[in-house]
């Protein structure tokens, strides 16, 4: 179950909001509550409700912007809203699985024009949540979710990627 504060920011900030197939709240929560079927730890799961409250890479809706970052952090805590902000300002998913042989890992804050050090451990996170985002929208996103699981992810997100990604392919055959 949620804080009563941040299913109340949910409502006010992202009822109605169009995404893709449906509404942003929508596929927030169902991104979320597929991390917490895998059984992805609690600051991946939160951040998985709120990836794209920043905009994206791909979306420029913005729910939030980068100077509300404390709104956000108040919510759903530290790491997860650190997580976040790295979802948004990257350039996802190519950066994330260009960096996955790299050490140290250093990605390009598209925002700030700057490079950030990413730990091996957030870079695997941030692919878990990707994992999430792209089968909750059902993409066609196969290479992809192959990479993902090249990193250290949770069992049940191995799993659940290794079923969606069977389960495409045997359509395709």
């Amino acid at each position: 179950m949620l804080d009563p504060r941040l299913e109340q920011f949910l409502t006010d900030r992202l009822k109605g909001v169009p995404h893709s197939a449906g509404d942003l709240l929508s596929h927030f929560r169902g991104t979320h509550d597929l991390l917490r079927r895998w059984g992805s730890p609690e600051a991946v799961c939160l951040a998985g409700l709120l990836h794209g409250v920043y905009g994206t890479w791909h979306v420029s809706h913005k729910t939030l912007t980068l100077v509300e970052r404390d709104t956000l952090r108040s919510l759903i805590g530290e790491e997860a809203e650190a997580l976040v902000y790295l979802f948004a300002v990257t350039e996802r998913p190519k950066d994330f699985i260009a960096s996955l042989d790299r050490h140290p890992i250093i990605l390009r804050n598209h925002h700030t024009g700057t490079d950030m050090t990413l730990s091996r451990d957030q870079l695997d996170r941030l692919l878990e949540i990707e994992a999430a985002n792209i089968i909750e929208q059902n993409e066609p996103a196969d290479e992809i979710l192959d990479h993902c699981l090249r990193a250290k992810l949770s069992p049940g997100a191995i799993a659940g990627i290794e079923a969606h990604l069977g389960g495409r392919r045997a359509v395709a055959c």
